[in-house]
């Protein structure tokens, strides 16, 4: 059974055009772009007299979340610094969200550009079983047994 070459070219085209949406997000970032999460935290300041010790009413304190190297690093904000690193860190995972998706179209593009092509495949001569296209780049290693 041949697959529809028109609709795997509707495909193709219209993962190019989402593709390029994400591409204009990539390229339209100015920056900057800072890692992490902002995130509050309640703590007790440790005076015995205070607020939070006495009455149960902790403090707030803002902090960038970063992991690094699997191990997560707090880092405190001043309240003059929040909102700029707030919205740069927004501005990173829209960033790196678009540049996934990116990834995934690109994937899902070849994919159909392979079909595509084995629709197109014409047998010559006729009636001759027709082979797809190997696998390109080098071969795979052997192992000590002989497999692959």
């Amino acid at each position: 059974m041949s697959e529809d070459k028109s609709r795997l070219r509707q495909s193709i085209r219209a993962i190019e055009d989402e593709r390029d949406r994400q591409l204009e997000l990539v390229l339209d970032e100015r920056g900057p772009l800072i890692r992490g999460t902002v995130l509050r935290r309640r703590r007790l300041c440790g005076y015995p007299q205070c607020r939070c010790a006495t009455e149960g009413k902790l403090h707030v304190s803002t902090y960038l979340s970063v992991t690094i190297q699997a191990k997560t690093r707090p880092t405190h904000l001043p309240s003059a610094d929040e909102q700029h690193v707030r919205e740069a860190s927004e501005r990173y995972r829209r960033f790196r969200r678009a540049r996934t998706l990116l990834v995934e179209l690109t994937a899902k593009q070849l994919k159909l550009v392979d079909r595509l092509c084995n629709a197109l495949l014409e047998a010559y001569p006729a009636g001759e079983a027709i082979q797809p296209a190997g696998r390109r780049g080098p071969k795979a290693k052997k192992d000590r047994h002989g497999s692959r």
